[in-house]
């Protein structure tokens, strides 16, 4: 999957790191090269096109519908990717069998790169050889699971939402990796027993709850935040310390709490300290705290067998939007072993 990714047009370098990056700014450049190869192997991509049926003849599939229009084929790999709500709404009403999985909720939080620099290096400054550092935290609270994800050195926080009226926080890092600060995702793990809703999509219909109450508050499609030192003494905040937030198109200062439920500020006011014990300096008053994060993982997970396959035959879940990965490159090993299945089936 590296190598892939190497010769459409990233850096050697992530053959060998521990934590390889490519840059948000060199992906599309990648992704056309990766879709001209395709292309060039007899591949077709729709553009415009959306996928509004399935066409199922008894247990087999026989194509998918895109509007009036019928695409027919031996198999189909759904790879739709972990936010496409009405897939697994379409899923679910035509029987195929999908259910609800444990994921994680939370918030980004922001830091001066040069403090993240100064904890994990030891030293004031980096200088010139050394790359933006790092951190990777987890903690338990009373039976919860709260840990960093996504982690972005010299990065920023970015606008997410895939629905009309939803605010989504997401982070990115360039490939230089050189932005004024640190931020990563600070998630609480949530269990199907705690979704408010019931059913196998209620984790989904309580994300899509929480990102509308995030844009009421907010509107314009800005993110709600707060200092750390305000979170934790339970005041809103009202401006930014010495910490400027990134995200765009822009933040409104108050209480997170008006957004998460309090599962979710509980067990975070209770790991924020804990996790600042472990990395001295990550419970800074100043930290900026934007909600919410909503989309770290998906919700559903589309059931299928040891060979990657559902029991609706030809059809084949892939991804992060079936469940079953959770990131670029598990993912893509994922999307591997589907077209190996495929190929010994077909």
């Amino acid at each position: 999957a590296l190598q892939t990714l190497v010769f459409h047009g990233a850096t050697p370098e992530i053959l060998f790191e521990a934590h390889p990056h490519i840059g948000t700014d060199k992906l599309p450049g990648i992704m056309q090269r990766i879709r001209q190869t395709i292309v060039g192997a007899g591949g077709v991509f729709r553009f415009g096109s959306r996928v509004t049926d399935l066409k199922i003849e008894g247990d087999r599939i026989k194509g998918v519908w895109c509007g009036d229009e019928l695409i027919e084929g031996a198999a189909v790999v759904l790879a739709t990717g972990h936010s496409a709500r009405d897939i697994y709404e379409l899923l679910h009403r035509r029987g195929v069998r999908v259910e609800a999985k444990p994921f994680a909720m939370g918030v980004r939080i922001e830091h001066p790169q040069a403090l993240i620099d100064s904890i994990q290096y030891h030293c004031e400054t980096r200088g010139e050889y050394l790359p933006a550092a790092s951190y990777s935290l987890v903690s338990q609270e009373n039976g919860r699971g709260v840990y960093s994800f996504c982690m972005c050195p010299g990065g920023e926080v970015i606008a997410a939402a895939s629905e009309e009226g939803g605010v989504v926080t997401n982070g990115m890092s360039r490939s230089s990796r050189d932005g004024e600060n640190a931020n990563a995702a600070l998630l609480v793990t949530l269990t199907p027993d705690d979704f408010p809703y019931d059913g196998v999509l209620g984790g989904m219909y309580w994300q899509r709850e929480i990102e509308k109450k995030a844009y009421e508050i907010g509107h314009d499609y800005k993110a709600c935040a707060q200092t750390v030192g305000d979170f934790l003494a339970r005041t809103p905040s009202t401006n930014a310390g010495s910490v400027t937030p990134s995200y765009k198109p822009g933040v409104h200062w108050g209480d997170i709490r008006s957004v998460l439920p309090e599962k979710i500020t509980c067990v975070m006011e209770r790991a924020i300290p804990e996790l600042g014990k472990k990395l001295k300096g990550f419970d800074a008053p100043d930290a900026v705290l934007t909600a919410p994060e909503t989309r770290s993982s998906s919700p559903v997970r589309i059931l299928r067998d040891v060979d990657r396959r559902s029991e609706i035959r030809g059809l084949s879940p892939c991804g992060e939007g079936a469940g079953y990965a959770g990131g670029i490159t598990s993912a893509a090993v994922d999307g591997m072993k589907c077209a190996e299945s495929l190929i010994s089936t077909l």
